[in-house]
């Protein structure tokens, strides 16, 4: 049995007792500037045990509902056979009835969880926090690099933008040709919340939803530890504040990618796990159902 999140012990049932299932993908095959998100599982995990797994805000222990930590996927060449297996894992997580919680890795990672929840939930939404739109057709010799992961996800799914600070033009000319709402920018997300918040409840309105978080979302004053950081982003209440308002819709599942540790700066380690910790403890509070 490998590492589990928070330290917890999975008791003899383990996952069959579990709500919340956590998958790590240390895949780290196609990042383009500075890598190691093939190391990002392994710290979150190692960084969890040392939080408090009282939620102080929510006034309960998430924990307490039953988390379980799977081993880690197996990284495979090309980049979509290690796609394939994370499909396969979330597709049977989201059989079970269970919240699929995946810890990446590099943001591609993310399509083979979309593709395994799109063909549960055609109606699916997905919402992704981000500095890039990663909707690049190609790049660097492959369409599944993680700049060209929302141009994969786009037909299986209706996806929504947030904290996007970088886009290339021809990522500007695809959704304009797209016909397609503009992402919420950066700036809007921090200044204009409220705002922001109702336009973005509108457009998820009544469907299913997976989130994906990609950490360069985050200004990099306070998550450096990512391959592509740009500046502008969001703060850690900023994100709070749409994850708590995300949280009382139907989440399906979720991501948390793209953390390429800094050996000595364990700080984006501990960010990290404490972001998946407050979005379950905002998920698994007193009326939220996951069971199916």
């Amino acid at each position: 049995m490998g590492s589990q999140f928070l330290g917890l012990n999975p008791g003899s049932k383990g996952q069959e007792q579990a709500k919340v299932v956590i998958i790590p993908v240390p895949f780290d095959k196609t990042v383009c500037y500075r890598p190691g998100t093939r190391n990002g599982p392994e710290h979150i995990i190692a960084a969890s045990p040392h939080m408090e797994f009282y939620d102080e805000e929510m006034h309960f222990s998430p924990f307490e509902a039953g988390l379980f930590t799977q081993e880690p996927v197996e990284p495979l060449l090309p980049p979509e056979r290690t796609i394939e297996q994370v499909k396969g894992r979330v597709g049977l997580v989201l059989d079970q009835g269970k919240l699929p919680v995946v810890l990446g890795g590099e943001h591609s990672v993310t399509i083979g969880a979309v593709e395994a929840a799109s063909e549960r939930f055609p109606d699916l939404a997905v919402v992704q926090f981000d500095a890039h739109t990663d909707l690049r057709d190609e790049y660097h010799g492959t369409k599944y690099s993680h700049a060209c992961t929302m141009r994969r996800i786009w037909p299986m799914a209706h996806v929504v933008q947030l904290g996007i600070r970088s886009c290339s033009a021809g990522e500007m000319d695809f959704l304009r040709s797209e016909g397609a709402s503009m992402p919420f920018w950066a700036k809007e997300c921090i200044f204009n919340k409220e705002s922001v918040c109702q336009r973005l409840l509108e457009r998820v309105q009544g469907r299913p939803i997976y989130v994906t978080i990609d950490l360069d979302c985050f200004d990099p004053s306070i998550m450096p530890a990512v391959g592509t950081p740009e500046p502008g982003g969001l703060g850690w209440y900023d994100m709070l504040f749409y994850l708590k308002a995300l949280a009382k819709q139907d989440i399906i599942g979720f991501d948390v990618v793209e953390l390429s540790p800094i050996p000595g700066l364990h700080a984006a380690d501990f960010t990290a796990s404490r972001l998946i910790y407050k979005f379950l403890a905002y998920l698994l509070h007193k009326g939220q159902k996951l069971e199916k």
